[in-house]
């Protein structure tokens, strides 16, 4: 589980909590038309700037993102590694056939039967180090409809600020009709930069994190199984293994 994740979800929602108990935020804020022109707005331009499987998988990975770590997964996986490589060490390649079918998504099998396959390290190596950079690729595409959404919220936010704006020009004949209109574009540039910079752009950056560690992670699974091809024994493997604890 990621607890930064958590943590920093819990302390937005705290902040809210206080802002409104304190009356710094107040039912001014709250604006049907800046949630309408900003959410609605952003949506359609990115429904079409967007593959639809990209945008389904942006939902999902919000999940993910909350109960995955894989930190964790890493320091795991040295001693499934290990204890892999005595057993090879122990009945010989076929014991790759026994390996942790769930372990980082099932990708410690994938090689491994990649390896008892075909019996070449070389093609393995090439096969599966194309399988990691395309997997970081997805991801990175995941990671752009966010990046896209928090470039397209505060253009959005503007809009609305421009189209209240109007509506006050419309309205300067009424002073007190001008306050209010005034108030409601100016939440609308408030609701973009906000969501924008509390959703987008922190959701966007631990997805990139998430994408570098993945690749740490399958890249030190792809070298212990390349080096228990090779016969290495089970301290080499490990030695080998920790140098990506860095």
């Amino acid at each position: 589980m990621d607890y930064s994740t958590i943590f920093g979800i819990l302390a937005f929602a705290a902040l809210l909590f206080v802002g409104f108990s304190t009356g710094q935020i107040t039912s001014a804020f709250l604006n049907l038309h800046a949630v309408l022109v900003v959410m609605g707005g952003s949506l359609v331009a990115l429904l079409i700037n967007t593959p639809f499987k990209y945008l389904v998988r942006a939902v999902t990975e919000l999940g993910v993102l909350m109960l995955s770590d894989e930190t964790a997964q890493i320091k795991r996986t040295i001693p499934v590694m290990v204890a892999l490589a005595e057993q090879c060490r122990s009945t010989g390649l076929s014991a790759l056939k026994d390996a942790d079918p769930a372990l980082a998504d099932g990708f410690l099998a994938r090689v491994s039967a990649a390896a008892l396959e075909y019996n070449d390290s070389h093609f393995v190596k090439h096969v599966i180090e194309q399988e990691i950079n395309q997997a970081a690729d997805e991801m990175n595409e995941i990671a752009n409809v966010y990046r896209t959404f928090g470039l397209l919220s505060p253009m959005f936010g503007l809009l609305g600020t421009l189209m209240g704006i109007i509506t006050v020009l419309k309205q300067l004949s009424d002073p007190e009709s001008v306050g209010p209109a005034m108030s409601v574009a100016i939440t609308s540039a408030f609701y973009g930069i906000l969501f924008a910079n509390i959703v987008c752009v922190p959701v966007a950056g631990k997805i990139r994190s998430r994408i570098w560690l993945q690749v740490k992670l399958k890249s030190m699974i792809l070298e212990g199984v390349l080096e228990i091809m090779k016969g290495s024994i089970p301290l080499v493997v490990e030695r080998r293994l920790q140098s990506y604890m860095g």
